[in-house]
């Protein structure tokens, strides 16, 4: 039966009850409606199967002892006339009374906490309160003699709706308020407290039934609705909190404001007896009782909420001061952790930590292996630092260290910090070698924000040198404020036309001729002259500059060759790309672009430095390979100055290695040299590559490097960088010289 067609069935059954003569018809209809009722609670079990199976059990077995009490209430009337003060029927009632409050209960806790102490507290107060008053205005204790059974009984059944009043307040901070059926359930209780709190006070009649008789069948209808409700499914007891959340849940408003108003009812109902005048000693002792019950209540409330006020400050306090990923202190804890010591007598030391690469972890892994980088080196950095220092979390990759302590304390910190990152950092689903850059930074008399900056500059300094350790000095403060400059300047360099490609040429050691070209980039500045790659490309790289740096490579490359052609000189084309340029996944799609506007992709050589590629090997090798697919050809750059493996190299889609010119100029007079460089060919050749020496810088070099069967050829002696429009007079300079050579040799 669906929930609202019960409760329709049971207010035309209440309706029938009241228009029915009073004796055996309506007395029955009366007993019907309830074991309909239980009869709907157990068809509710059934049919919704719901989570707290018991709880509804215990709350249908409590009816029905109501239920059973109604029956023999019956069967005592009809078979003896009078029933008698108690009758059996009594003590079922108070059996159902118990037994309904645990299946109640049952409904908002999954058994006891520590916590549920603070939700008793306040039953409590609202049980003294209500039954100080049912005490002193309904039971009337001049007019009850408790020692007799009927007395007693007197007292007990208020005593009972005390106990479930108290219940009452206990889920008024439950969260099942949002549930249909369990609203349904405590109003249910109310109108059986509303109909025993009527019986006692009141004797009114409608048309001969006793007027709290609606208040009983409003339960047993009430509750056979929620039974069969379909939120019944849902309602359960919610998972077991923390005794700080359950103690704060039993502080929210309604039960603060009906505690407070239970507070109060002592003094009121002294007041009330006063007025009327009545006898301090048939009364007062009770009184004084409850009001002393209810002080030493409230006295232990309000200890617990200072307690859980206090806990609360302090765990916001840790919220605020701490980082989320790492439980390392950030940088409003780092403040207070400096306010709090005194630096008077140490000079206050700042290192600033930079993991090394961080933004290509996170391109290549994603950023959960990210996290899990950033876990792992901040529990080797807290580690490794000990008690001489605190560790806190200042960046996405950034970690600073602040001690106390004085510089080679601080430095032995760093070198620490680096040993104990030497083992690789392993996730879920990579192992990493991980590197970091320490800026140091100390003074006794600057302010932390100073100290923090310095080390920062200090920190930038430690990228270049090895170990990766920098001491903050004043000349990096300089050498940052030009950077700086250059920087700015470097946005608009592009658009103000600054920047212009220079071109080295590059010749065919068989043939003996030009074949090719590097292109080089360069900028002209207005005031400080022609500036060299390597004084801005590693602030571009660093600052997203590098993509329209390499778009304005690659779209100045297309246009010269395109017109080379067109004057009849069909020269190959080598450009460069960097770490962020092969890691940017639209890389490929703007190389394609070039080839689509006319250029051979034969006739393109894009170079990479070994440690660009092995920085994130799988990343580089999936778009070097999409690379290798447009046609064009792939150059190891620098080889011999980078650490990758013989494994990478076999596994890189490359076709060309260019050997670091540190290894080619002096190769006539230091025989190691030659040995590295002959080594080189021979393993290029046995790979199936070819192979182009940087360098060469005289007559004999190229000489030897042809003896050695070595591809090609670049250096100043060969040509050096020249603008574009040079490069015809120097192709012609260049092969007329070499076919002198050769024809004199």
């Amino acid at each position: 039966m669906k929930s609202w067609l019960f409760l329709v069935f049971g207010v035309v059954a209440c309706a029938g009850y009241f228009a029915s003569p009073p004796g055996l018809v309506s007395e029955s209809v009366f007993v019907g409606i309830g074991l309909i009722s239980v009869s709907a609670v157990v068809a509710g079990i059934w049919n919704y199967r719901p989570a707290t199976t018991r709880a509804w059990g215990l709350i249908a077995t409590g009816s029905a002892l109501w239920v059973a009490g109604d029956a023999m209430y019956l069967y005592i009337s009809q078979s003896q006339g009078t029933v008698p003060m108690p009758s059996p029927a009594d003590y079922i009632y108070l059996v159902g009374y118990p037994v309904l409050a645990a299946g109640l209960y049952l409904l908002v806790h999954d058994g006891w906490r520590r916590g549920d102490l603070g939700h008793v507290a306040n039953s409590t107060i609202v049980m003294i309160a209500f039954g100080l008053m049912l005490w002193i205005f309904v039971v009337h204790p001049n007019a009850v003699d408790v020692s007799t059974e009927a007395g007693l009984l007197a007292v007990v059944y208020p005593a009972m709706d005390i106990f479930l009043l108290g219940l009452l307040v206990h889920f008024v901070s439950a969260t099942q308020w949002q549930n249909a059926a369990f609203r349904l359930l405590i109003a249910a209780v109310v109108l059986v407290l509303a109909a025993d709190t009527a019986a006692e006070l009141v004797a009114f009649t409608v048309a001969g039934h006793d007027v709290a008789d609606a208040g009983y069948l409003g339960y047993n209808i009430l509750v056979g609705t929620a039974a069969l409700h379909p939120s019944m499914r849902r309602l359960s007891a919610p998972s077991p909190r923390s005794s700080v959340s359950t103690i704060a849940a039993s502080f929210n408003f309604p039960t603060v404001l009906i505690v407070t108003a239970a507070a109060l009812t002592t003094p009121a109902v002294m007041a009330i007896m006063l007025i009327r005048d009545e006898p301090v000693r048939e009364w007062g002792w009770g009184v004084v009782l409850s009001a002393t019950i209810l002080v030493c209540l409230v006295f232990v409330r309000v200890s617990e909420l200072l307690l859980l006020l206090q806990r609360q400050t302090k765990t916001l306090r840790n919220v605020a001061d701490t980082d989320h990923l790492t439980g390392l202190l950030n940088r409003r804890g780092l403040e207070r952790w400096i306010d709090v010591n005194d630096t008077d007598q140490r000079p206050l030391a700042f290192l600033l930590l930079d993991i090394d690469r961080f933004k290509d972890i996170n391109d290549t892994f994603g950023h959960r292996i990210g996290d899990d980088v950033v876990r792992a080196v901040a529990h080797r950095v807290v580690r490794a630092v000990g008690l001489r220092g605190v560790v806190a979390r200042v960046g996405a990759d950034e970690f600073l260290i602040a001690t106390t302590t004085y510089p080679f304390e601080a430095e032995g910190i760093a070198h620490d910090v680096h040993h104990s990152l030497r083992r690789p950092v392993t996730t879920a689903d990579a192992t990493l070698f991980i590197e970091v850059s320490i800026g140091i930074s100390m003074s006794a008399e600057s302010t932390a924000e100073t100290v923090g900056q310095q080390a920062y500059l200090a920190m930038e300094s430690a990228k270049t040198v090895q170990p990766r350790t920098a001491v903050y000095d004043s000349s990096m403060a300089r050498d940052n404020s030009a950077q700086l400059l250059l920087l700015s300047e470097l946005t608009t360099a592009i658009d103000q036309h600054h920047l212009e490609l220079y071109y080295q040429l590059q010749v065919d050691l068989t043939a003996m001729e030009a074949v090719g070209v590097e292109a080089l980039l360069r900028w002209n500045h207005p005031v400080r002259g022609l500036i060299e790659p390597d004084s801005f490309l590693p602030m571009a790289e660093r600052t997203g500059l590098i993509r329209p740096l390499l778009d304005f490579v690659l779209t100045q490359t297309t246009t010269q060759h395109l017109e080379w052609r067109r004057e009849g000189i069909d020269l190959a084309l080598s450009i460069n790309v960097s770490t962020r340029n092969l890691l940017d996944t639209t890389l490929v799609e703007r190389v394609r672009r070039v080839l689509d506007a006319g250029m051979d992709p034969r006739m393109l050589t894009i170079e990479i430095t070994e440690t660009s590629s092995m920085t994130n090997p799988p990343l580089a090798i999936e778009t070097l390979a999409e690379l290798r697919r447009l046609g064009v050809s792939l150059a190891i750059d620098d080889y011999g100055t980078g650490y990758s493996s013989l494994a990478y190299l076999q596994r890189l889609p490359v076709q060309q290695l260019k050997i670091d010119k540190t290894f080619v100029l002096d190769m006539m007079t230091a025989p190691a040299h030659r040995v590295i460089v002959r080594s080189t060919i021979d393993l290029a050749r046995t790979l199936g590559l070819t192979i182009t020496a940087e360098g060469v810088e005289d007559l004999d070099t190229l000489m030897e490097l042809k003896a050695l069967c070595c591809n090609y050829a670049q250096g100043y002696y060969v040509g050096r960088p020249v603008p574009a429009e040079e490069i015809p007079a120097s192709v012609s300079k260049l092969n007329a010289e070499l076919k002198e050579c050769t024809d004199t040799r």
